[in-house]
């Protein structure tokens, strides 16, 4: 089965790590990208294929239509993405894994995926 993760998954999966584990609500544009790539890779090796579905449009589509949860921000000169303060993990996991396949859940909470992220699983 072909996968397609787009960065409303890719966004939401990257947040709910850092936020577990560091309680920071910023995750940049480039460690979400080593991230979906890491992401990638984990079900490569489990023999499933994946795409990344990055681009302009998808990402300013994404902040219209969670702009409840989500919006662009630059911290330290950095640009990414933050979680607004309304909103906490479990509103993330609610909201964006319920509809996972396993193979994404799992590829998403792997160790080699999330530490790419700074943080330990």
């Amino acid at each position: 089965m072909n996968y397609f993760i787009g960065i409303e998954d890719l966004a939401a999966n990257a947040l709910i790590a850092v936020l577990a584990k560091k309680e920071k609500r910023f995750v940049s544009y480039d460690d979400m990208e080593r991230y979906g790539n890491k992401v990638i890779e984990v079900l490569g090796q489990r023999g499933k294929k994946a795409i990344l579905v990055l681009s302009r449009e998808s990402t300013f589509v994404f902040y219209r239509d969670y702009s409840d949860y989500f919006k662009e921000a630059e911290i330290d000169g950095v640009k990414g993405i933050f979680l607004k303060e309304s909103k906490n993990v479990e509103d993330l996991i609610d909201a964006f894994r319920g509809y996972l396949a396993l193979d994404l859940l799992l590829a998403f909470t792997d160790d080699l995926s999330v530490e790419t992220l700074g943080v330990s699983a």
